[in-house]
This record gives C-alpha cells, structure tokens and sequence, in this order.
C-alpha cells in the first residue's frame, strides 16, 4: 500500500537527516479532515494521494486549505495531467508513482527547510529599540519613501526606516522565500495562496498587484515550479 511505503522511506530519511517528527496515518481523506476539525490538529506537512476513492485528493485539500493556509500538500499521483487543477490548493510539490524513495526524501528535505525556515526571526530597529518578528508571521514588506511597513498574519503591522532593497539583499542569503512583486513590496511567498497574471492572493485573501516589469519574472518563476515538480 502506498501508505506503508511512504511512511516507511519517510522514516528511513529522518534516520538520515536526524530530525524527530510524529506521523498519522489515513485512509481516507474524510478521516483526515474529520481529524483536523475535531482535534484541532496543525500538521506541518500533508502527503496526499490525488486517486482516493469516496473523497479524493484534490478535494481533501481543498478542505484542508479552509483550516490550514500554508501546511505544506505533497501531492502522490500516478498522472501528470493533475498540475495546474492542483495550483489552486498551493500545493508544494508532486511525487509521480511508482514513488522513488530519493525523491521523496529530497521533497521531505526541502519541505524540512522551508518549515525551519520560518522560525528564524527578522529584526529590525525603530527609535532606538530592537524588535524581533518570526519570519512566518510576515505576509509582506511594503515601502513608502523612507518608511518600510511590515505587514503580518495576525493583521496588525509594524513599521521603521528602511529601504526594501537591502530587505530583499538579507532574504536572498536566507532559506525563506521572499518574492518582489513590485517596487514597493516584498512578499513571502508562503502566504501566496493564488496567482493570477497581474495579481497575488494572499492566505488572508488580501489582494496585491504585480507590476507591470514584473509579471514576466513572476510567472516564468511559476511555470519553472510547475515544470520541476511535475516533471522530475
């Protein structure tokens, strides 16, 4: 069964790597959303096989999504026809059967690192105070002239002297994703949920535009993530 083979090669890669998780297993996607509702479960990383019977991948994580924003969905599929449908639900990546144990730890890694990512903090200064922020918690950076607001999950926003050149310069050397969008604004693109040609939704449902000169980069950026996770 695909289960047992996933949660066995999951197993043997976090020998490898030294990391300590907990793994749940199910059956069903029902059970799976059922388990989420009830227990108020937050799990970092969701492996899902699109081909489920009753309710199938696809719609499992369209549940998910609505209690869970940035998990991060590892899609377990025997086609490749599957990829732009599944862009709806942010997924992180795709494991094409037969599954291939060297893949999947690469995918477990990567989804590793960006999870710790996120636990790093961002610091900045304002009147001569430090402030720490956790990089989850920031949706985006947005400037005006000399000031830099930071905008962050909970709704509130922060904000100091800074220019979003040298933010975007701190980020490139870090393991977080930070995408530009726009001259003024810096996003992290794990609370990026939908993209269209000119525009980003955010997990909040905020809408920003993308500019112009940047639309190309962008969506070159998607197609690339598409083609690599979909074709390996």
């Amino acid at each position: 069964h695909v289960t047992s083979q996933l949660e066995q090669i999951i197993e043997n890669c976090s020998k490898q790597l030294g990391i300590h998780f907990d793994i749940s297993i199910f059956y069903e996607g029902k059970e799976l959303v059922q388990h989420i509702e009830k227990e108020q479960e937050e799990y970092d990383v969701v492996f899902l096989d699109i081909e489920m019977e009753h309710m199938d991948g696809m719609e499992t994580a369209r549940q998910i999504r609505k209690k869970n924003k940035i998990v991060l969905i590892i899609f377990v599929t025997s086609h490749t026809s599957y990829a732009i449908e599944a862009y709806s639900v942010h997924p992180f990546q795709f494991i094409v059967k037969p599954i291939e144990e060297n893949i999947v730890c690469d995918y477990f890694y990567q989804a590793y690192e960006v999870i710790t990512a996120g636990e790093f903090y961002y610091e900045y200064k304002y009147n001569k105070e430090y402030y720490r922020i956790l990089v989850n918690d920031i949706m985006y950076f947005e400037s005006e002239k000399r000031m830099i607001r930071i905008c962050l999950k909970d709704g509130t926003s922060k904000q100091y002297y800074d220019k979003l050149n040298a933010i975007q310069e701190k980020f490139e050397d870090s393991k977080a994703d930070f995408w530009r969008i726009h001259q003024s604004i810096l996003v992290n693109s794990r609370h990026v949920m939908k993209k269209g040609i000119d525009y980003i939704e955010l997990t909040n449902g905020e809408q920003l535009n993308i500019s112009e000169d940047r639309r190309k980069e962008i969506n070159a950026y998607y197609i690339d993530k598409i083609e690599k996770t979909m074709g390996d």
